[in-house]
């Protein structure tokens, strides 16, 4: 019979420990009554169809009361859900109060960690050649100059030929020129000393003819004799060291010509080292017997990093510019986010964010807009957004750098803030048939299933638009009991309590 039905639905809410209400007004003790008139009920047994006519003044008893609307207290829930203290406290209800404050807006988009690209290294040679050795293996880490791997190059060996060949023959040109000036010098002083000699001579005669003509023991002619050929010594001397000069001028020139020639070779030459690797410090002084004669090249790390790529084994031969090893630095990274072009004007470089990565679900990663891409994917219509992240040891997992290239997740961007009316935590929602809800307290043990209009926020927040009022309180745990009681309400048509 119906009322048996009933009295069976109750006692099975009892049992769960949740009793319902079907009006706002119901209190615990309404609650307390109704489970002892169906103990009653229990304790009668069933009543029949006669009896429910006389109590309900209804021939179709409990059936029909949501068509007749005769009975207030019973019929579809409202939404009120009461409960005794022992109920109560056993549920592990927690309640806040809804509160007006700031606000950050919360912008929710996807992405993936991505390599930071300033600290990518793309090894290559600078020369072909075969490998002789490649050192370092896929996923080992390097430092700042180690050295990963040898080949020997045939071009290279030849270009440092050239180099030590120019070198050797600047330098002979060098001490041809300092020995040539250094003998036309020689040749300037000697000859000197000749004329100055021979004028020397000239000048006796001259004084010894000017003394007799002057005793009147020689003639006029001797002494013109002697003063002429003084001249002419005179005038040979200028001509004699001005004929040096223009013939030491001409072969200096020549020998400058030529080790500047030589020197253009050398800074091509070394230059051309140097576009291959070659430091200046190797270039100062390079043996005989030098690896780099034999054209050894050596290849070496640019910076700190972990080879994430490796295209290289030992006998293969590479061209110039080969991709041999690419090494990331991962001790930071990015999160590559993907924003649509309509949420652009909420975006701002310098944006703080939280970044929850599917590997981590329970570790939040903060972060800093550091960039927004000026150009909008064609087909899908959003835009980049890069969050700069620290590659921290994480809690729970003591692998070096957590954080690996690929990795999805998402990131919470918070907005400028402002004032919101009313602020509740996200908690504090229940979800029913596709809409937002909360479980408003009313009483001291009596609540209320509360459609509500909510926004989103950063910091598991939300900003409820309607439905709710600040100094309102609501139900932050326990909510799951209270929806299920609620529900069992709405099912068991009013006489559970």
């Amino acid at each position: 019979m119906k009322t048996s039905t009933l009295t069976k639905s109750t006692a099975w809410l009892v049992a769960l420990g949740l009793v319902t209400a079907c009006s706002p007004s119901g209190d615990a003790g309404k609650a307390t009554a109704g489970q002892e008139e169906h103990a009653d009920e229990d304790d009668h047994g069933d009543h029949g169809a006669e009896e429910d006519h006389d109590d309900h003044g209804d021939e179709g008893g409990h059936d029909d009361h949501g068509d007749e609307g005769g009975h207030d207290d019973h019929g579809e829930s409202d939404g009120h859900v009461e409960l005794t203290q022992t109920q109560f406290d056993s549920a592990g209800i927690e309640t806040t109060v809804a509160r007006s404050g700031q606000v950050h807006e919360s912008m929710m988009l996807t992405g993936t960690i991505a390599p930071n690209a300033n600290s990518v290294q793309h090894v290559t040679p600078r020369v072909p050649g075969r490998v002789r050795q490649a050192l370092k293996q896929l996923g080992e880490p390097v430092k700042k100059g180690e050295l990963l791997c040898i080949i020997d190059s045939v071009e290279l060996g030849a270009a440092v030929a050239d180099y030590m060949r120019d070198k050797a023959m600047q330098k002979a040109a060098q001490t041809t020129l300092e020995r040539e000036r250094d003998l036309f010098e020689g040749r300037r002083v000697a000859l000197t000393k000749v004329v100055e000699g021979s004028i020397d001579v000239q000048k006796r005669i001259y004084e010894r003819e000017k003394d007799l003509q002057a005793k009147g023991v020689s003639t006029v002619r001797p002494l013109l004799e002697a003063e002429r050929a003084l001249e002419f010594a005179i005038l040979d001397k200028g001509k004699l060291l001005n004929e040096l000069s223009a013939e030491r001028d001409t072969r200096l020139l020549a020998l400058d010509v030529q080790l500047q020639a030589i020197t253009i070779d050398v800074t091509a030459a070394t230059n051309r080292l140097k576009t291959m690797g070659l430091t200046g410090d190797q270039l100062q002084n390079i043996p005989i017997d030098s690896p780099l004669l034999a054209g050894e090249y050596r290849v070496y790390a640019s910076g700190d990093g972990i080879i994430v790529s490796r295209h290289v084994s030992a006998g293969e031969f590479v061209p110039a510019g080969f991709k041999l090893y690419v090494v990331e630095d991962l001790s930071d990274v990015w999160f590559v986010a993907s924003a649509y072009e309509i949420q652009l004007q909420s975006l701002r470089t310098g944006q703080k964010s939280e970044v929850v990565l599917d590997a981590f679900p329970g570790t939040t990663l903060p972060g800093t807009v550091s960039f927004l891409d000026y150009r909008i994917d064609p087909v899908t219509r959003t835009v980049g957004v890069r969050i700069d992240l620290n590659n921290d040891i994480i809690a729970g997992w003591s692998e070096k750098l957590p954080l690996r290239p690929g990795m999805f997740g998402s990131v919470d961007l918070h907005t400028d803030p402002r004032e919101a009316a009313v602020i509740i935590p996200e908690r504090a929602l229940v979800h029913e048939d596709g809409l937002d809800a909360t479980f408003v307290q009313t009483e001291p043990l009596g609540f209320e299933l509360r459609e509500v209009t909510v926004k989103h926020m950063a910091g598991g927040l939300v900003e409820v638009i309607s439905g709710l009022e600040a100094g309102e309180r609501v139900v932050v745990a326990g909510t799951f009991l209270l929806k299920s009681a609620e529900r069992q309400s709405e099912l068991g048509g009013g006489h559970s309590h």
